[in-house]
């Protein structure tokens, strides 16, 4: 009997990809974590904090420097709080760019500055390392399931080779919003929407406290109305239960609304809204400090007039985030009994 297997010789495993994180806070730490669940990659980590560096899992190296990290990578995600973070990890002699092997992929989650992008994103070719952005939104509690969005931005061509790690550090729905730049203008316009809604919110809200109106049945009208967003679905629980968001705290979110101011600035478009709903946030972050969550305005009205808008039963209330039809949809989970019966499907999920 003839064997099928006599001159045949085994193909060696394809060696898996070196992708390396930098920052391991609330964006990192989950992409790092992502990436590893996927098991498709070798993972290299860091983060000047070392006591993040221990809470890795024990698979993954641990780089005693961002020199180190970069010359055993293919690609870097960056993941840091502000601009200047980014500027510091990836420039200079101890930076990625001039430590990295050449042919490196560098993908910034960072929300930052666009003008900042462009420049980095041009001295990396001269290293010879392309850049792709891939912000972030729909919050820390989607990203730790791999569930959040990505708004990319760079070369399609790059995009497209890469996009399904982007898919596996973020979540399945990756959107190339332009060439660099375009993504880092998407996020900071997204969180200049989202807290602009949020003020308002917070102010209707307040509306149906002194009104007499039962929250709950509120917060339900106003999702079938054409009132509702993405900010409404969120933070209004967060209201209820006196969280805030704590996983985005308030020194972010007004860095991000000045990066907003900025945008506007340089390209000269009058930001009217957007600068009054600036100074209401500077004046909760001063209130109530830097390492608050970024849905805490709504206390600045809570103590004002004295008026509480908690509600018991939503301790334990979180959410997932959908895509349906090319737009997010908030699925609620661990919600109260809603009094009206279409919510009650999401109550466990």
């Amino acid at each position: 009997m003839t064997n099928l297997f006599i001159n045949q010789k085994e193909k060696p495993m394809k060696d898996p990809t070196v992708i390396g994180v930098i920052g391991l806070g609330n964006a990192g730490k989950p992409i790092l974590n992502n990436l590893h669940k996927s098991k498709k990659y070798k993972l290299i980590a860091f983060d000047i904090d070392k006591s993040k560096l221990n809470q890795v899992p024990k698979e993954i190296i641990k780089a005693k420097s961002i020199k180190e990290l970069a010359e055993k990578c293919k690609a870097v995600l960056t993941c840091l709080p502000k601009p200047e973070h980014v500027l510091k990890a990836v420039d200079g002699e101890d930076g990625l760019l001039q430590n990295a092997t050449s042919g490196l992929i560098w993908i910034d989650t960072s929300t930052t500055d666009f003008k900042q992008t462009q420049q980095l994103s041009e001295k990396a070719k001269t290293f010879g390392v392309s850049m792709l952005e891939a912000t972030l939104t729909g919050g820390v509690h989607a990203l730790q399931n791999n569930n959040m969005v990505c708004l990319a931005g760079g070369d399609k061509k790059i995009f497209n080779k890469w996009k399904k790690v982007l898919q596996d550090a973020i979540g399945e729905v990756v959107v190339l919003c332009g060439n660099i730049g375009a993504g880092a203008i998407a996020k900071v316009v997204s969180n200049m929407l989202a807290f602009t809604n949020m003020v308002a919110a917070s102010e209707c809200m307040m509306i149906a406290k002194r009104a007499g109106l039962d929250l709950e049945s509120f917060f339900d009208a106003i999702r079938v109305s054409a009132g509702n967003s993405f900010a409404w679905e969120t933070v209004v629980p967060h209201i209820f239960n006196q969280k805030y968001e704590a996983g985005f705290t308030m020194d972010l979110a007004c860095k991000d609304m000045n990066l907003s101011y900025l945008l506007g600035q340089h390209l000269n478009v009058p930001l009217d809204l957007h600068m009054e709903v600036k100074k209401k946030m500077d004046k909760a972050r001063l209130q109530y400090g830097d390492s608050e969550g970024c849905y805490v305005y709504p206390r600045t009205l809570e103590d004002e007039l004295s008026e509480p808008l908690s509600l018991k039963g939503w301790d334990n209330w979180g959410y997932d985030i959908r895509v349906v039809d090319g737009s997010i949809v908030v699925k609620h989970k661990n919600r109260p009994v809603s009094k009206h019966p279409q919510y009650n499907s999401e109550i466990k999920v």
